[in-house]
């Protein structure tokens, strides 16, 4: 067969002479007889040749025959440059020969050998003045064009058709901080080609960072898409320096009509770590773009946002049904980066085995051998389940009541917002919980559990069935850490819960029995959705503006001293939430998404204005429960952080006064970036986050990160 091939090389066919050296390449056999063609003169078996020699092991010993071609035919050269820079530092004994072609006249020529240069490491560094005075060649070897127009070649990248751009992108590489300020010049070029090889020069050359990011900035605004789309990739790979406001105006791009300045803004925010946080929801926006480019590069972004990404794994689930099939793959490939919450969507990627397109069914095979594993892990942490734990949720003496020396570790329950379809699923089995569901079927009158494992998620969303379904699963966290950490569960000395998490903390905390606890959050979660629904609300989430601009813009948006604006929530440093009336809140949306600093501004899914007076009237319908359930009520076996004043009150506090905090949480900002600062100042020093999603943690990080490092999810 070999020597059929190499007997096939001497052919006065062209058509037979090439297939021969593609097969030649394929086997990686007989490199001496097909570098022999270089020297041919039939062009495109030099071609075939050439480009043969690019996977053949031994191909540097035809380095000499390649350099020659260089100065040959446009698509030789072309060929011969390609598999020269392939060879890199294997060619550097032709470094000297190549460097004298950065004089020729051709700009062909000079693209070329600088292209071939930028891979030869230390043997092109004699050549760095050389192409210097190469950045103001502008001149285009046209020729290219017309070949690619005939169809005989491809179009050339312009790193081998212009000289200046194949010198910007050979001084990235073999270049050094003298080389900037030439670079610098190229960004006031008129051509974007040249505009955008420079961009990429000097975000490799990595130099003066600070004056780059600004140069990179104002070039967002530039008319061409090529140069705004390689000036957001370089704003990204600053990640470790990007300010939010560099976040905010790449993000700015996100709805640019260009689909590639678009993907390249969301490539660009992903790498800007923690930046991309803020701007989860215009991305997930992306999700429904009619480029498939944009879409697969807004859910690779989405999913690598850690604890706060995966709040979107059911929306990245539902594109796993796309009619594009890259977009099926690249959800499939996100949700394996989604941990226990992706790994919930087995069922839905199990359905693509069967996909038409064999790309997508071995990304369903992949990820479902994964999941398997996440599942695997996760069963681990449920062994021994024979034996039956007790439904009466009660907490143990506080941390160090005895002298004892463990860390001092605080229980954190989430609230509304961290629900979604198939929480529990992981947890469900176990017979404390199998108890608690029970016992909670006969006092809902549903089935708790099959909501919360099947949805429709619009009804899981629901205030009345979304509290009920955290509290319950809160409490499914605290068992499961029972499991895991058993000595964390007997030793805790603080607990908290977010708004509606405030009534599982204090279930743990001995205060109320599960059946107390569940009937109080039914009655809360029912009488805040009929006063949500008694006038038009609305919730809003505002990110990046300080606390006293944010006020000041609630108060310019209420149209009367009856009107409600007001921060419901502070979540973290410049993180609030604020609810009112839809009108008010509307008009804040608008203000706060136009105010200078403003990172996020988008409306949120709850129902109602809650923490505000629209709540008044659930307020007094709750207070009424609560004392109704007083006699059932018990003083805090442990110090509770509470929403009403961010600090803490001691074990043994009455229960009126319990109750009395629970009434007026209701219509009252919840201070959490203030309880939590509070229980590090306390010395609580390690947090355990208990229940569905990381939304805790993911605050934690922008509140003491420090304490984020301590924080461990209790996932269910």
């Amino acid at each position: 067969m070999a020597s059929e091939l190499v007997r096939q090389l001497g052919s006065d066919d062209v058509d037979e002479i090439v297939s021969a050296c593609k097969a030649l390449s394929s086997m990686n056999i007989e490199c001496s007889a097909v570098a022999k063609l270089l020297s041919h003169k039939e062009p495109r078996v030099q071609v075939a040749a050439a480009e043969a020699l690019r996977s053949m092991e031994g191909a540097e010993a035809a380095s000499s025959g390649l350099a020659q071609l260089l100065g040959g035919d446009c698509y030789v050269r072309v060929a011969a440059a390609k598999t020269l820079k392939s060879l890199g530092a294997k060619a550097q004994s032709q470094a000297a020969a190549i460097g004298k072609l950065l004089r020729d006249s051709s700009p062909g020529v000079v693209a070329a050998a600088a292209y071939v240069l930028t891979g030869m490491g230390p043997a092109a560094a004699d050549y760095v003045s050389a192409l210097e005075a190469a950045l103001a060649n502008d001149k285009e070897d046209i020729s290219t064009h017309m070949l690619a127009a005939a169809g005989v070649m491809p179009k050339t990248p312009e790193v081998l058709r212009k000289p200046a751009c194949a010198a910007a992108h050979a001084l990235g590489v073999l270049g050094g901080p003298s080389c900037v300020g030439k670079l610098l010049e190229l960004l006031n070029s008129k051509d974007p080609e040249v505009k955008s090889c420079a961009i990429h020069a000097l975000t490799q050359i990595g130099a003066e960072t600070d004056r780059l990011e600004s140069q990179f900035v104002d070039l967002l605004k530039d008319p061409n898409p090529s140069v705004v789309s390689a000036a957001c990739r370089a704003l990204g790979t600053m990640n470790s320096t990007s300010s939010s406001s560099t976040a905010a105006a790449v993000a700015e791009l996100l709805r640019d009509p260009s689909p590639m300045v678009k993907a390249s803004a969301v490539d660009s925010i992903a790498a800007m770590g923690d930046e991309a946080e803020a701007f989860l929801d215009p991305l997930c926006k992306l999700f429904n773009d009619k480029s498939s480019q944009v879409r697969c590069a807004a859910v690779k972004a989405v999913a690598g946002c850690g604890e706060l990404g995966q709040m979107y794994a059911s929306e990245v689930c539902r594109l796993t049904g796309n009619a594009d099939a890259k977009t099926r793959a690249a959800a499939i490939h996100a949700l394996t980066e989604m941990g226990e919450r992706g790994a919930c969507f087995d069922d839905e990627v199990e359905m693509c085995l069967s996909d038409p397109d064999p790309f997508v069914a071995s990304a369903a095979q992949k990820a479902l051998q994964h999941f398997q594993g996440v599942k695997m892990a996760a069963a681990a942490a449920l062994q021994d389940l024979s034996k039956p734990l007790k439904p009466q949720l009660e907490a143990p003496p506080a941390a160090g009541a005895n002298g004892s020396t463990q860390p001092l570790a605080a229980l954190l329950f989430p609230g509304q917002g961290s629900q979604y379809v198939k929480m529990l699923s992981e947890v469900k089995d176990l017979p404390s919980v199998q108890e608690m569901l029970s016992t909670a079927h006969t006092i809902l009158g549903y089935d708790i559990l099959k909501l919360c494992l099947e949805g429709p998620e619009e009804t899981l969303e629901q205030t009345k069935h979304c509290q009920p379904a955290m509290y319950i699963g809160g409490l499914a966290a605290f068992e499961l850490l029972k499991k895991e950490n058993p000595k964390v569960a007997e030793q805790f000395q603080a607990v908290a819960g977010l708004s509606l998490g405030e009534y599982t903390a204090l279930t743990v905390a001995g205060v109320m029995d599960f059946e107390t606890g569940l009937r109080l959050v039914k009655f809360r979660g029912e009488a805040m959705q009929e006063a949500a629904e008694a006038s038009p609300q609305k919730m809003i989430s505002v990110a990046g503006l300080s606390q006293q601009v944010l006020e000041q813009l609630c108060s310019e948006c209420r149209s009367g001293p009856d009107d409600v604006c007001q921060v419901a929530n502070f979540l973290f440093p410049n993180g609030f939430s604020c609810a009112g009336s839809e009108s008010a809140c509307e008009k804040l949306l608008k203000k706060a998404g136009d105010t200078q600093g403003c990172l996020q501004a988008k409306a949120l899914k709850t129902s109602g204005a809650f923490h505000t007076k629209c709540m008044a009237p659930a307020r007094s319908k709750l207070l009424t429960a609560l004392k109704d359930a007083e006699s059932k009520m018990k003083p805090p076996n442990c110090e509770v952080y509470v929403n009403l004043t961010g600090q803490k009150i001691p074990p043994g506090t009455s229960v009126p006064r319990i109750i009395e905090l629970l009434a007026d949480q209701l219509t009252n900002c919840v201070l959490w970036e203030p309880a939590m600062k509070a229980m590090v100042n306390d010395g609580i020093s390690e947090f355990y986050e208990c229940g569905p999603m990381k939304q805790l943690k993911a605050m934690m990080k922008r509140i003491d990160g420090d304490a984020w490092k301590k924080t461990q999810n209790i996932h269910v």
